[in-house]
């Protein structure tokens, strides 16, 4: 079946308009953690092989993460989710918990050049993934481990969701309404930016690999790497200056005018970081006049914005909210661009994916999945001029490709290959 390309590089179906940044590549991953799967998604979409490793026991099980369905029963079709994270990759079957699958791994192993796994150390040495013993068999190997508070300390074998990892980085007492109780960074962001970050210290490893000779194990903790997202105001407020972040709910702590106000049509996120920002912002508001209100108090004149904020932020945002009302997101929008103003509209998903700008970058992309139909996928947000970033085939069905990479690569026969199965061992 002929491919189609979209304007980002992304291709719906079989083929290959250019070779991908990091076409060569072989890449094992084992475990059902959304941090692993996005890291080798990343790298499979920039040409990269990757072999995806699932427990025949539980791999139908952990393919309902993210449950979205295209059936009307959860066993009915894969979840939106895992179709979305496993692209561009293979899929194989196999029982860590054997002795003859830690053996198969020892043979796929010696021939690849990354392994990423998401197993707390201690199941990670029981199923043969601890660094030492791959690094034995395999000196050039990188092995890149997500977990969610890392490989060492005394919580290296907790286990911990995008909820929990919210909450013990401190984000979720920074989101929310004052009085009220904190909330929680949205959906599975701490794994999602883990899985970045996991791709681009990997590839950082392989470059690295050429100048020692050797590969390495990279230790990635998911609760840190949400941590060093806050290494803006809220943690360094605090090592610097002991400063406690107080949330704020719509509004940026700390400064104002910043934040998330109510207009005629939904809401329009606001910033105004100089004195002249916040008078273009004014005049807009007021159609193409300051306010009446705007000299009846000198502080509204000036520009130290944290006294702003604190002094009169609830005050301004009782002001504003009125003369926003007679205005859509999208006027504003336009009024803001042109008066050098960020504002921007706050979207709902279906908006986002309707958005003209995306859709005329290519940011979306429909892929021909077998048990989903045809679905419409996030692209990446990042474009190679001259090794674009495609999707060759969708998520592999369970077991898909045993045959292809026991029987064509590691030589097995097809009666080993019944036996492995009747052993539960594939």
């Amino acid at each position: 079946m002929a491919h189609k390309e979209s304007s980002n590089g992304l291709v719906n179906q079989s083929g290959n308009p250019s070779q991908g940044a990091l076409s060569g590549l072989k890449v094992i991953e084992i475990g059902n953690k959304i941090g692993a799967a996005y890291c080798c998604k990343l790298l499979a979409d920039m040409g990269a092989e990757v072999v995806k490793v699932e427990d025949p026991a539980t791999a139908e099980g952990d393919r309902q993460e993210g449950s979205i369905w295209s059936g009307d029963r959860p066993d009915e079709n894969t979840g939106c989710l895992f179709a979305y994270l496993n692209t561009n990759k293979l899929g194989i079957t196999l029982n860590l918990r054997t002795k003859s699958g830690k053996s198969i791994l020892d043979h796929l192993v010696r021939d690849v050049d990354i392994l990423v796994e998401g197993n707390s150390p201690q199941k990670a040495k029981e199923i043969g993934l601890d660094y030492g013993r791959l690094n034995r068999l395999n000196s050039r190997l990188v092995v890149t481990s997500i977990t969610p508070f890392g490989q060492t300390g005394p919580y290296q074998e907790y286990n911990a969701y995008a909820l929990n990892i919210s909450g013990a980085s401190s984000a979720s007492k920074s989101i929310g309404e004052l009085g009220r109780e904190p909330l929680s960074v949205p959906l599975y962001q701490p794994h999602f930016q883990s899985g970045l970050m996991a791709a681009t210290t990997t590839c950082g490893a392989i470059l690295a690999r050429e100048l020692i000779g050797r590969g390495q194990h990279i230790d990635i903790g998911e609760t840190e790497v949400w941590l060093t997202h806050l290494a803006g105001y809220g943690l360094h407020g605090f090592i610097f200056h002991e400063m406690k972040v107080v949330r704020k709910g719509r509004t940026m702590a700390g400064l104002f005018p910043n934040g998330i106000l109510e207009c005629k049509d939904g809401e329009v996120s606001f910033s105004t970081n100089t004195g002249r920002q916040w008078k273009h912002f004014l005049e807009i508001v007021g159609d193409g006049e300051m306010p009446d209100w705007y000299s009846s108090n000198p502080a509204y004149t000036e520009t130290n914005f944290q006294q702003l904020h604190r002094e009169y932020g609830d005050e301004l945002r009782t002001r504003l909210e009125p003369l926003l009302m007679r205005k859509t997101r999208d006027e504003l929008m336009k009024l803001g661009q042109e008066k050098h103003v960020a504002l921007a509209p706050l979207r709902t998903i279906s908006e986002v994916t309707s958005d003209s700008h995306l859709n005329a970058r290519g940011y979306f992309t429909e892929v021909e999945d077998p048990q989903l139909g045809k679905v419409k996928f996030p692209g990446q947000p990042f474009r190679f001029s001259k090794t674009p970033m495609f999707i060759k085939y969708p998520a592999p069905t369970p077991g898909q490709h045993n045959e292809e990479i026991y029987c064509g690569r590691l030589s097995y026969s097809n009666e080993y290959l019944s036996q492995l199965k009747q052993e539960e061992v594939i």
